[in-house]
């Protein structure tokens, strides 16, 4: 797949960018021109009239260990198959030296006049990583006062902390530990990051350190010259700085830049302040951003970013064939004529998260939305499960708002199913101005899927008359950190007892094999499975891919976000889905990824799959991509399971057209047949662009 957007990380990106802007500012410090030449310069810059902040922040626990320096020096900073942070840990690992602190002071504490280990001496920290060679057995880097980190022996295995603490195992051993001292920044009063710079501590000590004077001013001459944050080369008309030491009034007035009375007066971060999402264009092939090249989109398809007609031109004729920008730009170009049917949805917050430009951290900050489910949406946040007991929705309450009633006043009326946001909203008392429509995505395409799409696509399976649902969730994601608002399902569907299986490599193994119900007998929580009582949603957790699953047979198998050529697990599990012949949907985010997946579904299957299609119930967040322009919805959409390589009959109550339809080359799915059985193909009711204009939601 050569578009990752949607996949990969948010936090990857991001660090990416800081990766190939700092290699930026090393290069340009190497060769900088003369003092009164960039002085010029900068004092020809257009005035800013936004005050910037330089930040001096003192780092007390984090440290980390680069498993190869050469490359992360001169390459990227991780390799194109990272899609999430825990992928990094063969390229960087951090280890927190707080734990080291306290071992210490322990150690202190029993033997206080034992004699001190060796290598403990202070040394200075070298500017540049390249300038350093450490090795195992040096002493840490520290200066009066500091913490220092000591190391063992030469051929320890692995590099170990003095208290004995380990890094990760996989890095070889002799790899030393280095810390980050100090972090200059320089960000706007909004929160723009313009720049950034770091002292570094490390095992091997270089003498003759860069006054930490001559530091910031070369970080805010290289953030007015390439500001990292986007934007036209600019300099502030005022400056303040966070540490009253710092002097730096004499070189800011050469440079026309004015210093405030005092630092940080008169500006502090407002109670909603957040630094706002960055993304800065870069070339789809090379790779480089735009404050390095100037990044255009493809005069054609206006959906692939490139930096120059050199890398277009690489790009347009790459073999094989259906890789190569000339297969892809005629498709494009209607994915992005497509972009306004994907972004109308009913909330009054539709235009600002469904544009090209929106600040996903600034959302959520203005809004309350950092706490429960919503920090996982953050770029910078862990997330949580939420509660176990008690209300299964305050997870998703705002900061002082209140949290989603457990079950609105009213059930639903029977047989009436919900096919719109508009309907839910309304239902559950819901303004359109708020967005929980983000996390209920999963519990609402599920629904969607049971009770529309399932019943059309395999009217023989009578799925709306059952009384229980066995409802397997493969290869399981994020969906998986907002577990609780799968009891959404019990609420829409009180008359069926639904089990839910959720499979794949990223369940914890500690969960695997356990079983637990939600349940409304006193209050909605999550307990572990017992006889008798009210079973209103049950939950179960398998750590392992759905190929090598036991367990019973289910009524339906969904996977969000699905990614079917990302992992290599897929080429197995389609197979296996194809051989069980139960009906499967998929999810994606884009209809690119519908068309990569519809690839992957006949290299494994040899079947087809259907027509993707618009998922009413998708999320309003749009994900904007680094080197392309097309849009991508974090929520994916829906399809079933591969088919048997054969034409399939058409049912004459379904609106499709009378002869068979060429379907993209997307991901969705359908039942399975055999020999001279009929063979069923369901509909991708792809949750967020997957669409075909005008289409119903139906096969292809």
């Amino acid at each position: 797949m050569e578009f990752l957007t949607g996949y990969r990380a948010e936090i990857l990106d991001f660090a990416e960018l800081l990766f190939g802007w700092y290699q930026r500012f090393l290069v340009d410090a190497a060769c900088q021109r003369g003092g009164k030449s960039l002085e010029g310069c900068i004092r020809r810059l257009p005035p800013d009239p936004a005050l910037w902040v330089l930040h001096l922040l003192p780092n007390h626990s984090l440290a980390f260990a680069v498993a190869d320096p050469g490359q992360q020096l001169g390459g990227r900073f991780y390799s194109e198959d990272a899609l999430a942070l825990r992928d990094l840990d063969r390229f960087i690992t951090f280890t927190d030296t707080e734990e080291e602190e306290e071992q210490q002071q322990q150690q202190a504490g029993e033997d206080p006049g034992g004699p001190q280990k060796p290598g403990a001496g202070a040394s200075a920290a070298p500017r540049d990583p390249r300038q350093a060679s450490p090795t195992s057995g040096a002493p840490a880097a520290g200066r009066a006062g500091e913490r220092r980190l000591l190391w063992g022996p030469a051929g320890a295995g692995v590099g170990r902390l003095t208290g004995g603490q380990r890094l990760t195992p996989s890095l070889p051993a002799g790899h030393p530990l280095w810390r980050v001292d100090r972090l200059l920044l320089v960000t706007d009063e909004h929160g723009s990051i313009m720049g950034f710079d770091f002292l570094l501590g490390g095992p091997l000590g270089v003498a003759g350190q860069e006054p930490l004077e001559a530091r910031a001013i070369a970080l805010l001459c290289q953030s007015m010259t390439c500001p990292l944050g986007a934007g036209e080369p600019r300099r502030p008309k005022q400056l303040t700085v966070g540490d009253p030491a710092l002097s730096l009034e004499p070189l800011l007035s050469r440079l026309g830049v004015k210093l405030s009375e005092g630092p940080l007066r008169g500006w502090g971060p407002r109670p909603a302040f957040t630094f706002p999402s960055t993304r800065v264009p870069a070339c789809h092939v090379c790779k480089r951003h735009s404050f390095e090249a100037h990044v255009a989109a493809c005069q054609h398809c206006r959906a692939v970013l490139y930096c120059s007609e050199r890398c277009r031109t690489l790009d347009w004729n790459r073999s094989p064939e259906d890789v190569g920008h000339r297969f892809w730009c005629q498709r494009m170009a209607g994915y992005m004529s497509r972009a306004p049917e994907l972004a109308d949805l009913p909330f009054t917050f539709a235009a600002e998260a469904t544009s090209e430009t929106f600040n996903k951290e600034g959302f959520l900050s203005a809004r309350g939305l950092t706490r429960g489910y919503w920090a996982g949406e953050s770029m910078l946040g862990g997330g949580t499960r939420g509660a176990r007991h008690g209300n299964p929705f305050e997870a998703l309450r705002p900061e002082g708002g209140v949290a989603l009633q457990a079950a609105p006043p009213e059930p639903p009326t029977a047989r009436t199913f919900f096919g719109s946001w508009k309907e839910y909203y309304q239902w559950r008392g819901l303004s359109l101005s708020a967005p929980p429509a983000v996390i209920l995505t999963y519990p609402l395409t599920l629904y969607y899927i049971i009770t529309q799409l399932a019943p059309q696509d395999f009217p023989e399976l009578n799925i709306l008359n059952k009384q229980s649902l066995k409802i397997h969730v493969v290869e399981t994601g994020k969906e998986f950190g907002v577990l609780m608002v799968f009891w959404e399902l019990s609420v829409l569907l009180p008359h069926v007892s639904l089990e839910l299986l959720l499979v794949g490599d990223l369940v914890p193994p500690e969960l695997d094999g356990q079983q637990f119900l939600l349940q409304r007998d006193v209050s909605p929580g999550l307990a572990p499975r017992s006889k008798g009582g009210r079973r209103e949603l049950q939950l179960g957790f398998s750590a392992r891919p759905y190929h090598l699953l036991q367990a019973p047979k289910a009524d339906l198998v969904i996977a969000f976000n699905s990614g079917l050529a990302l992992k290599e697990t897929w080429r197995s599990s389609l197979p296996r889905l194809q051989s069980l012949r139960v009906p499967a949907y998929f999810t994606e985010c884009s209809e690119y990824s519908c068309a990569v997946d519809e690839a992957a579904v006949s290299m494994a299957t040899g079947g087809s799959a259907s027509a993707p299609q618009i998922n009413p119930f998708r999320s309003p967040f749009r994900q904007a991509g680094i080197d392309n322009a097309m849009p991508w919805w974090v929520p994916r959409g829906t399809a079933d399971a591969p088919s048997a390589p054969r034409r399939r009959p058409h049912r004459p109550a379904r609106p499709v057209p009378s002869s068979p339809r060429g379907r993209p080359r997307g991901a969705a799915g359908g039942g399975v047949g055999s020999g001279g059985e009929r063979t069923w193909q369901g509909d991708s009711g792809r949750c967020a662009f997957s669409p075909q204009p005008g289409a119903t939601l139906g096969r292809g």
